[in-house]
């Protein structure tokens, strides 16, 4: 999956680099791959910088509406993503769509469900053979061998940070902390890639 948005993303960039089109990019390419992990990215900033115990913070998560910390760390979010995308190679998006994906198993690695069902109980139990499995599907982007270590170093690094950070917050992870942690990914690699 990480290979065909990033596809869609490249597409757009080979076309032109034009701030609209790649305004354009963002918007077909967040429609047909990526809209479904902004819910995530938005429920996980609520629950996460919510002053509350974990119960508290899962229930802000699943009420699935936006609050001020959703609004204000999305407005950053993506301020820096369109920032970023516009002045990356064309190439960049297939990296950061695929290792995106990978982080969130690097977060399946070390983490647990947080509640007994949802989208993170259906992932349980994780084998730790597909950590191998998914960084194999990895290997055809080592063609570029310094963007390949730059981008696996940092998707395990926010996988596991995330993962830490949802143990410490709701004792675990949800289908929420996934979306997040592939988003949080890419873009951490695509502002690599734009120093």
């Amino acid at each position: 999956m990480g290979y065909l948005s990033g596809t869609v993303y490249a597409s757009f960039k080979l076309v032109s680099s034009n701030f609209i089109v790649n305004v354009i990019a963002i918007a077909v390419g967040f429609y047909l791959f990526d809209l479904f992990h902004v819910d995530g990215l938005l429920d996980t900033f609520d629950g996460f910088f919510n002053q509350s115990d974990a119960k508290k913070r899962l229930e802000i998560m699943s009420k699935g509406n936006i609050g001020p910390f959703a609004f204000f760390f999305a407005f950053l979010y993506f301020s820096l993503y369109l920032y970023s995308f516009h002045l990356i190679k064309w190439w960049v998006p297939i990296y950061s769509s695929v290792f995106g994906r990978l982080s969130m198993n690097v977060l399946l690695l070390f983490s647990q469900p947080a509640k007994e069902s949802g989208l993170g109980m259906l992932l349980s139990p994780y084998k730790r053979s597909n950590i191998v499995y998914s960084f194999l599907f990895t290997l055809p982007l080592a063609l570029k061998p310094i963007p390949f270590l730059i981008s696996s170093i940092l998707s395990f690094l926010v996988g596991y940070f995330m993962a830490m950070a949802s143990n410490r917050n709701i004792d675990g992870y949800t289908g929420d902390v996934l979306g997040a942690v592939c988003l949080i990914s890419q873009l951490f690699i695509m502002i690599a890639f734009t120093i």
